[in-house]
């Protein structure tokens, strides 16, 4: 009988004036799943490279869809549309140099990080505060976001991985 990686085997002798019962209890399989198990709850970082793919397969989307997965980005003021289209033809609503669009998209600047128990994603781009939060003359343009589900898929993969050593 396997349970939770213990192999139990039992045997009942019946001799004529006693009853024995003999367990032998081999732990060798539960104590290195155990050990496996406390090695990769001490280091997250296979987890962390999963996030932060989903993070940048998001952040892409939010720039194509412009801004769609929060709720839309407001339109450019005609003013600064005409300028914008002059300075930098055919680049989209949140897009001039490419810098901020690169930056997410990577998640490979300066503000990101992977450690063994916590990461951090985003842009210490100067800019990129006035887009997220808006300005008295600009209107926030939400750039930065925690897609849908994707706490609980970390989660998920987290515990998964701790378990038994998944990551997808």
């Amino acid at each position: 009988m396997i349970f939770l990686g213990l192999l139990v085997k039992s045997r009942i002798f019946v001799m004529p004036s006693d009853l024995r019962i003999r367990i032998k209890v081999d732990a060798r399989a539960a104590i290195a799943r155990m050990n496996a198990m406390e090695r990769r709850s001490k280091d997250f970082r296979p987890v962390f490279r999963w996030a932060k793919r989903e993070l940048e397969k998001a952040n892409a989307a939010n720039f194509a869809q412009n801004g769609l997965p929060v709720g839309g980005w407001s339109p450019l003021k005609p003013r600064y549309s005409a300028w914008k289209a002059t300075k930098f033809p055919g680049a989209p609503i949140m897009v001039a140099s490419g810098k901020l669009f690169k930056e997410l998209r990577s998640l490979n600047g300066p503000a990101n990080s992977i450690r063994l128990k916590s990461a951090t994603f985003g842009t210490d781009l100067e800019y990129a505060k006035f887009h997220q939060y808006g300005t008295s003359k600009m209107p926030k343009r939400k750039i930065i976001y925690e897609p849908k589900q994707f706490a609980e898929r970390l989660a998920i993969l987290a515990a998964d991985y701790v378990s038994d050593g998944r990551t997808r």
